[in-house]
């Protein structure tokens, strides 16, 4: 069933459906698509959030996007160090997530750094469920050097960083050090993100982001898209447009160069969307999601375009990519 929206998630309820009644829709062999791949959107509410919160304890997310990713950091924790320094820095988390990601990374960090460097924790994030969360998970670790929070709740993707910025470096936190983890890049197309993020990072600025880089043939293994993981996080964007689980069917493809989440609508169905009634028929859809994954030559020139100092690290498997580069 479609959830009731808190007062915290109204104006992102608000903002999507702005969106889908003012994109308009393009025409997809006869029927009507409707794009709807705005990362934002997938955290509009505490359903949405707890739904991502499940697939992130899947067996595929954990072993690639966590437990992987932190391995890496700790094997590049001395080089993240040194581009760091040992000034107090804002520690800016890009769609956080739970938080726990962080906690790892601030122990490995104090592990080296015996916990002399002062961090202000600045979860960025759509949802308000995850940014709390995650301030909990990271003042339930008890990190002495932790002593300041600075959440940002934003209906933005992560890029536009130079809105907030500049505005966290204040007293002894004059350096921002800027988390992209989890694959979050993914879902964006990379020349315009690195270059929005090249533009909003200033100088003695570090960026750590991980990303997945692909290992043989382009555009193979469809089915592993299709894990009902991903429906049973996204449905409840449907949700929002009145339709009900019998109304929709999941799918994902190979388009446009990337991997697309979609539904399709299995019956016409009439609703009322403020205060105009649209009618979706039978095998009109709704793009909700892409990916977007690159070889790790093209990863790494995509990034060079954008970043000086930049070192990129890939796990034994050649399938994941670390990036540390000091602005």
């Amino acid at each position: 069933m479609s959830e009731t929206p808190n007062s915290q998630n109204l104006w992102l309820n608000d903002l999507f459906l702005q969106a889908f009644m003012k994109n308009g829709f393009a025409r997809v062999n006869g029927n009507k698509s409707w794009e709807l791949t705005e990362l934002q959107y997938l955290g509009l509410t505490d359903e949405l959030s707890k739904g991502f919160l499940l697939f992130s304890s899947t067996p595929m997310y954990r072993k690639q996007f966590f437990e992987l990713e932190i391995k890496m950091i700790k094997e590049r924790i001395s080089t993240i160090i040194e581009d760091i320094g040992d000034n107090s820095f804002n520690l800016i988390d890009i769609y956080c997530g739970d938080g726990l990601k962080v906690v790892e990374f601030i122990k490995e960090f104090n592990s080296k750094t015996n916990g002399s460097v002062n961090i202000k924790y600045c979860p960025f994030n759509s949802s308000q469920y995850l940014i709390d969360l995650a301030i909990s998970n990271v003042k339930k670790a008890g990190f002495s050097n932790v002593n300041s929070y600075q959440p940002y709740l934003s209906a933005g993707d992560g890029r536009a960083l130079r809105a907030i910025a500049d505005k966290l470096k204040s007293g002894e936190y004059k350096k921002n050090v800027i988390l992209i983890l989890g694959g979050v890049i993914a879902c964006f197309d990379i020349n315009e993100y690195l270059f929005e993020l090249n533009n909003d990072l200033r100088k003695g600025d570090v960026l750590i982001m991980g990303n997945g880089v692909r290992v043989g043939e382009r555009f193979v293994d469809i089915e592993k898209y299709k894990d009902p993981a991903f429906h049973n996080w996204f449905k409840h964007l449907m949700f929002h447009l009145g339709l009900k689980e019998e109304d929709i069917e999941f799918d994902a493809r190979f388009g446009n160069s990337r991997v697309e989440f979609l539904y399709s609508i299995k019956k016409e169905v009439v609703k009322e969307i403020y205060g105009r009634e649209v009618k979706f028929s039978q095998g009109d859809e709704f793009v909700v999601a892409v990916l977007y994954k690159y070889y790790e030559e093209e990863f790494d020139r995509f990034c060079k375009m954008y970043f000086k100092n930049l070192q990129m690290f890939t796990d034994e498997s050649k399938g994941y990519a670390l990036v540390v580069c000091k602005k």
